[in-house]
């Protein structure tokens, strides 16, 4: 009888050492400077994120790496105010942690191949859970922002600075000028 509790016991044990080790490690090293704010598992998270939105090779020859999304999220949390930090943590979460629930299988989405990395960003877009909806929505427009930040990938979408939109258009044409 004492021996079956014991096995329980080491069971649990185990277990627990597992959980721990699939939210916890394997990460790889963190890819900006030592003073970062993101840690090493959410620059994982915003890298995968960033090449399943903005893939190598897709229209715009840069990913989303490539364009330095992972500098662009670290500062983009610096700026955020302690409360909305956190909740932007969480959202890396709960898009890491997902595909657990979710699917399309159980696995963190940085362990997911690059496809099905898109797969579960489609599948949270078009969710019928609210909550998903809007993280994908969220994510999805900070890294847009910060795509479309970096000069190359402006200046291969010929897109142009215009600090007056709502001026006439003679004004909007003596306005533009390239994006810098």
């Amino acid at each position: 009888m004492f021996a079956w509790l014991w096995i329980i016991v080491a069971l649990a044990a185990l277990l627990a050492a597992l959980l721990a080790r699939a939210v916890f490690a394997g990460y790889p090293p963190a890819p900006l400077a030592r003073g970062a704010l993101l840690s090493r598992k959410e620059q994982a998270i915003v890298a995968a994120c960033a090449d399943a939105l903005f893939p190598p090779g897709g229209p715009i020859p840069l990913s989303g790496t490539d364009a330095g999304l992972l500098a662009y999220m670290d500062n983009y949390f610096r700026r955020l105010p302690p409360l909305a930090r956190g909740l932007a943590r969480l959202l890396l979460q709960s898009v890491e942690h997902g595909p657990w629930i979710f699917g399309p299988r159980p696995a963190r989405f940085t362990r997911l191949r690059p496809l099905e990395r898109v797969a579960v960003l489609r599948a949270m877009a078009t969710s019928r859970v609210y909550l998903r909806r809007v993280s994908c929505l969220s994510l999805r427009a900070m890294m847009t922002m910060g795509y479309l930040a970096h000069p190359e990938v402006a200046r291969t979408m010929r897109m142009v600075c215009d600090p007056a939109p709502f001026e006439t258009a003679r004004a909007l044409l003596a306005a533009r000028r390239p994006c810098a």
